[in-house]
Order: C-alpha cells, then sequence, then structure tokens
C-alpha cells in the first residue's frame, strides 16, 4: 500500500496514465480507500477540464516565420558585446578584486581631496586638535570600559599635561 505523500507526488503520471501498471493500480486502490488523496486528484482533474474548455488560439500566419527568423538571428544585435578575451586573461573573482582595488584607490585619493580645507572656501580652518576633540562628541554619553571611553581618558589627561 502506498503512502499518501508518494501518491500525490505520482498523481499528474497517473492522469497521464505515466506509470507503469503496477504503480497505476497501486495509486487507483489507494485514491478508493484516501479521501484526501481523492480529493486533490479531483483538483487536478478539474484544472485540467478547465484547461480543456479553453479556445485554441490561432496566431496570425506571419507570428511563425518571424519567430523563426528571430530565433535564428544572431545575438550580436540583441546584447551588449563584451570582450571574449578580458574573460579568458583574467577569471572573475581577479576582476572582482582589480575593481574593488581601483574603488578604494579611487575613494581615498577623492576623500583626500575633499577633506583638504581648501577645496571649501567657506569652510573654517581649525586644527587637527580642534577637529578630533569635536569629531569625540559623537561618544557622549561614552560607556565606560569602551574604546572610547578609553580614547577620551587619554584626551583628558594630555591635556591635563599641557595645561
Amino acid at each position: 500500500m502506498m503512502r499518501c505523500r508518494n501518491v500525490q507526488e505520482k498523481l499528474s503520471a497517473y492522469q497521464d496514465k505515466e506509470l507503469k501498471p503496477r504503480e497505476q493500480e497501486e495509486v487507483s486502490s489507494h485514491l478508493l480507500v484516501c479521501q484526501s488523496c481523492h480529493k486533490q486528484y479531483e483538483k487536478l482533474e478539474g484544472v485540467w477540464q478547465t484547461i480543456g474548455e479553453l479556445r485554441e488560439i490561432h496566431p496570425d500566419p506571419w507570428f511563425y516565420p518571424q519567430l523563426i527568423k528571430r530565433i535564428k538571428e544572431p545575438r550580436e544585435g540583441r546584447s551588449i558585446p563584451r570582450p571574449r578575451w578580458a574573460s579568458r586573461l583574467l577569471p572573475a573573482p581577479a576582476i572582482a578584486w582589480i575593481l574593488l582595488v581601483i574603488g578604494l584607490l579611487a575613494g581615498t585619493y577623492l576623500g583626500n581631496i575633499l577633506a583638504r580645507s581648501d577645496f571649501f572656501p567657506f569652510q573654517t580652518s581649525r586644527s587637527s586638535e580642534e577637529t578630533t576633540l569635536t569629531s569625540l562628541h559623537v561618544f557622549d554619553p561614552v560607556p565606560p570600559g569602551t574604546l572610547a571611553h578609553g580614547y577620551l581618558q587619554m584626551v583628558n589627561y594630555m591635556e591635563s599635561d599641557s595645561k
């Protein structure tokens, strides 16, 4: 006797009579006994009946010749051309690493240009110590034992020594 899971996996093949005669008979006898699987089979039958009731669509006479023509025409006009030599010389991970390094270098370079004080003419210039101390306000309030807390203690200690 087949289990419900096995029967439900084979319902479509059973309906199309694609199973071996022994399996076809086992599914048939299971459907007589199991109400759940029988309901599943009835739903499948309903779907096929609905599909069978749909009217057939007849395409225009020119459709198939144009379809064949589009399939046979070269793909060069329909896709973006890629240099094949690049994929032969370097595998995709190497190309990804190269692009990553180029992006990091370009970002660092542009970041340095934008960080220069003379790049923005209306920006007030600050000393590096003022900038550092001002940027530390993002750590307020600083939880004890964190890296920021240690850094603030170190800066405060250095300030008290310089006074």
